[in-house]
């Protein structure tokens, strides 16, 4: 999964990414930029209880519309934030690197590759992530009557195949620690790679909020036998989300499911605290976000991002925080 999404040069981001209306997924700032003016709104509130400079780190900055519209709505709707602020882009990706310096953001960005450039207690405002961790390279369990066993990736001729292996002793602890044992015959996954880069990005928060937007669930809810017996793990091509996650590596997306609890236990193990965690559509609209549609055309848009029996309820946030 980490070959197929983030080889430099085969991997599906490398590629350049479909991202968009008519790409193979959308993500809410690519529906509607007043996704970036709530979280401008909600970002100007926070700044008045911080003095001096706001620093605005996006992880997964992608091709920098956000950024850009972000940085357009302080501006027009909250001048004296836009002229205290400080954005930085974490982008692993090349291309789209280029693509975020290319754009009119003011202030331009500072661009780092990876979270690991992150100073410990540099951040004085907001680290975001939106669809960040879903796509974060995860290993894929299942339940037996003899104990947990892992389904690795396998050649079989001329494509990959799963193959069954007693998994290791970490992984079955790791499960534990949430209070979860997989059933006979239940799939799941789990991301090794969620805490590390959480705990990263909290120690790097001197004083506001980690904001993180996501598909994700409690553990409870995520491995529950009924509600997700097959587990998370999905391919996303031209608008689906369908597909065998072993065939066409590096021309697909491959996600999975976030576990809420453990960036939430990750975040308070490095002296945050949690804030909330709640459905995207609620924040947004507790936000005011329609109040941002100047016809009916951005309106509709705009209930794409709050609609109960879409994004609005499918999203999550979780906001954790240091000294507000």
């Amino acid at each position: 999964m980490a070959a197929a999404l983030y080889d430099s040069q085969d991997g599906y981001y490398a590629r350049g990414a479909s991202i968009g209306e008519r790409g193979d997924f959308v993500t809410s700032p690519h529906i509607a930029p007043a996704f970036a003016g709530a979280i401008a709104r909600r970002l100007s509130e926070d700044a008045a209880k911080i003095p001096g400079p706001i620093d605005f780190v996006e992880v997964g900055a992608g091709d920098g519309r956000f950024l850009e519209d972000l940085s357009g709505a302080l501006v027009r709707d909250a001048p004296g934030v836009a002229a205290r602020l400080r954005l930085m882009a974490i982008e692993r990706s090349d291309a789209a690197r280029q693509q975020i310096a290319s754009r009119p953001i003011s202030p331009a960005p500072r661009l780092l590759d990876s979270a690991e450039g992150l100073a410990e207690r540099s951040v004085t405002g907001w680290i975001f992530a939106n669809e960040l961790y879903d796509a974060l390279p995860v290993v894929r369990v299942a339940g037996t009557e003899q104990g947990l066993e892992e389904l690795r990736v396998g050649v079989e001729g001329d494509r990959f195949v799963w193959v069954r292996s007693p998994a290791p002793e970490a992984y079955r602890d790791h499960l534990a620690s949430f209070g979860i044992r997989l059933e006979p015959g239940q799939v799941g996954e789990i991301s090794f790679a969620a805490s590390p880069l959480h705990r990263r990005l909290a120690r790097a928060l001197a004083k506001g909020r980690l904001v993180v937007f996501d598909y994700g669930h409690p553990a409870a809810v995520l491995y529950h036998p009924l509600a997700r017996r097959a587990g998370t793990l999905a391919v996303h091509f031209a608008g689906f989300r369908r597909g065998d996650p072993l065939s066409r590596p590096g021309e697909v997306d491959l996600t999975a499911h976030v576990n809420w609890d453990d960036l939430k236990r990750s975040g308070e193990a490095e002296g945050l605290a949690t804030d909330k965690i709640e459905r995207q559509g609620r924040y947004l609209s507790e936000t005011g976000i329609f109040s941002f549609a100047a016809d009916e055309k951005e309106k509709w848009r705009i209930y794409r991002l709050v609609d109960p029996e879409g994004m609005g309820e499918e999203l999550s946030v979780l906001i954790q925080s240091r000294g507000m």
